[in-house]
């Protein structure tokens, strides 16, 4: 598979109303292995593992170290920071990490981002520069 394959894929897997599959899982693991500077499969693979179940072999720090791959990986990417700043300020409630890559974030977005909609509550910690 390519890359653009694997996305499709792991969207076509990607749990709507229950938890992540190990099926899928397993392939956003295949994803990585094959495509290590893909930012976007890095997102995906962060995102699948905080939809697991407990059960799931890795840890809500796996999915975290995935959206820091994702940045290592490209700077720039618009999405890692996004999901850099969701998972540290809603999953492990780190508002000051969050406002970190929210600030990454809000200056790599394009202008006509929800982003202030998004994260209102991390908009105020930067803008008041906590």
């Amino acid at each position: 598979m390519n890359e653009s394959e694997y996305i499709s894929a792991l969207y076509a897997c990607w749990p709507c109303e229950s938890e992540t599959t190990p099926e899928a899982i397993a392939l956003a693991d295949d994803a990585v292995r094959a495509f290590p500077d893909s930012p976007k499969l890095w997102c995906m693979r962060g995102d699948l593992i905080q939809l697991a179940a407990a059960s799931c072999p890795y840890s809500l720090d796996d999915a975290g170290a995935c959206y820091l791959r994702a940045i290592a990986v490209d700077p720039s990417s618009v999405e890692a920071h996004e999901g850099a700043a969701h998972f540290y300020d809603v999953v492990m409630s780190d508002e000051q990490r969050a406002a970190s890559y929210f600030a990454e974030f809000q200056g790599l977005r394009p202008a006509s981002s929800s982003a202030n909609v998004l994260f209102p509550m991390i908009s105020i910690i930067v803008d008041d520069g906590h």
